[in-house]
């Protein structure tokens, strides 16, 4: 005996099921990448990371699958908002969901990038010196390299031989009467690197 076509109170039910299991995955993923694994770690270094490593190919694996899910997850709550059967109360649950996995994954992209916080100049200037100081990445790196210019937005070349391991570097090059743009890129295990951070601007006296 075939079934007949779903009632609108069964396909209702189904697609708000849906909508919430999408947000849990999602919500689950960012927060156990945010915050629960570098946790772990802190306690344990034994225990295997499950974050991809910053701009490897399982981290655009990650962002591709992260995105077709939270597509989905929009569609969904489109779907049920157009719903005029639905209740108020349910279009506003389902909503706030979709608002918080939306920024939990813009956090997700934005910490687990490798992409440095950003730099700033602690004493330019000084005995023909700049000192960089940035924050470090949230995720994984192996250090970090920086870059300068003497034109701005552009034409970086490495001045550091290795990866710099902290988050200061002194920049004992530089010569007088000239302006110096700096940034900085995050490396990963791999070799790659993160895209430039803020640009930090020096005027050698």
């Amino acid at each position: 005996m075939s079934r007949g076509p779903l009632r609108p109170s069964r396909q209702r039910s189904r697609m708000t099921s849906i909508a919430w299991g999408l947000a849990s995955v999602l919500f689950l993923f960012t927060v156990e990448n945010i915050w629960i694994d570098p946790w772990l770690r802190n306690k344990s270094h034994k225990i295997p990371s499950m974050v991809p490593e910053a701009l490897n190919g399982s981290w655009f694996l990650a962002l591709m699958v992260g995105g077709i899910v939270l597509a989905f997850l929009v569609m969904c709550q489109i779907l049920l908002t157009r719903d005029r059967s639905l209740s108020v109360w349910t279009k506003v649950g389902t909503g706030i969901a979709v608002v918080v996995v939306l920024l939990l994954s813009a956090r997700w992209v934005r910490v687990t990038s490798g992409l440095p916080s950003g730099i700033r100049l602690q004493s330019p200037g000084t005995a023909h010196t700049v000192t960089l100081k940035w924050r470090a990445s949230s995720s994984q790196v192996a250090g970090y390299n920086v870059y300068r210019s003497v034109t701005p937005a552009g034409n970086y070349v490495r001045i550091n031989s290795s990866p710099v391991q902290g988050t200061t570097f002194a920049d004992k090059t530089v010569e007088s009467g000239l302006t110096y743009y700096y940034v900085t890129r995050a490396v990963d295990a791999l070799g790659h690197e993160s895209v430039n951070s803020n640009e930090a601007q020096a005027a050698i006296p």
